[in-house]
């Protein structure tokens, strides 16, 4: 199968391999608090480069989510730089926008070479090298790509990761972001031996009692803002910590909001430690650019799907929430 790829893509995939070939000790990573798409590549290509006799260091801040165990090579990701991470050739970050995505602040003072792959429009051309293009459906979709471009042969794992990543980024290739490519590099990847029915079973259909009652929680909490045309909900440590779940049990509440037909954008508020992380999804019908709104509070994403943060505790009150 061939896919079509640009010509300004193609040298930015020489120029990726001639990186790649040039060193040998390799620190993949991806944005903190990874989910499928950028741990799937992270994998895929942690696995590719080590095949070729790479020293190959996996970092995610936040470490491995859950409902991810199933990925291959999981149990190599550690959730903090390497103790010599100084002494490694080259830095791969993987849908990380601008460099303190990763969630390290030593990485401010890395001085070698990076290669920076990903497909957000909004990304900051951080890199030694970027291989980067908006109209992929997925990070794994632009790895995909890459791979088949120098002539790596895709086995069974690295299918299942990359596969992984494409699925969880499209909704369960729902989202308007699918292409024909997208569908052709699917059937292929299942060709490899990716499973399809074990993806969709981790990250869409297995719903634990302490899920389904945050979930519950973040339905009850939902209010919608006329003016604004809003849908959006909360959820406190509190509330977390009542159901028994974890922050990344909300992961699909703010897409289940946005089916909501009077809102343009929907948004979930939640607490993660000492910070509030804010989801917010759109649908191409609805005009609303919810990259933008995720950018003036210092985040960023996809024009339909985007996050941001900062430091602060929701508390509930009287009157409905507040943050401090």
């Amino acid at each position: 199968m061939t896919i079509p790829v640009r010509s300004d893509l193609q040298k930015q995939f020489a120029a990726a391999r001639e990186l790649v070939r040039g060193y040998l000790r390799f620190i993949v990573i991806s944005h903190e608090y990874t989910d499928g798409d950028d741990l799937g590549s992270l994998l895929a290509l942690a696995r590719v480069l080590e095949a070729e006799g790479k020293v190959v260091a996996r970092v995610a801040f936040g470490g491995m989510p859950e409902n991810l165990l199933f990925m291959p090579g999981h149990s190599e990701l550690q959730s903090a730089l390497p103790h010599d991470f100084q002494e490694y050739d080259c830095l791969i970050t993987l849908g990380c926008g601008k460099l303190d995505r990763a969630g390290f602040p030593a990485l401010q003072n890395w001085s070698k070479p990076i290669l920076n792959i990903d497909h957000h429009h909004d990304t900051q051309m951080f890199g030694t090298v970027n291989v980067w293009d908006e109209k992929r459906a997925a990070n794994c979709e632009l790895v995909y790509v890459m791979l088949k471009d120098w002539g790596v042969a895709i086995d069974k794992v690295v299918a299942l990761n990359l596969l992984t990543g494409i699925f969880t980024d499209t909704g369960g290739f729902r989202h308007a972001n699918v292409t024909s490519d997208t569908l052709e590099i699917a059937a292929e990847l299942l060709r490899r031996g990716a499973r399809l029915d074990l993806i969709s079973r981790f990250t869409m259909s297995r719903k634990d009692l302490p899920k389904l009652r945050v979930w519950a929680m973040a339905l009850e909490h939902a209010r919608f803002d006329e003016k604004r045309k809003v849908v959006y909900t909360v959820v406190t440590a509190e509330d977390l910590e009542k159901a028994g779940a974890r922050e990344e049990d909300l992961e699909g509440v703010a897409e289940l909001l946005n089916t909501i037909p009077e809102a343009k954008f929907s948004m979930l508020l939640k607490q993660r430690g000492g910070e509030v992380k804010g989801s917010l999804r759109s649908e191409p019908h609805k005009g609303v650019d919810v990259s933008e709104i995720a950018r003036s509070f210092g985040g960023g994403g996809h024009k339909l799907a985007a996050g941001f943060k900062f430091d602060g505790t929701i508390e509930k009150t009287e009157s409905g929430w507040r943050i401090s």
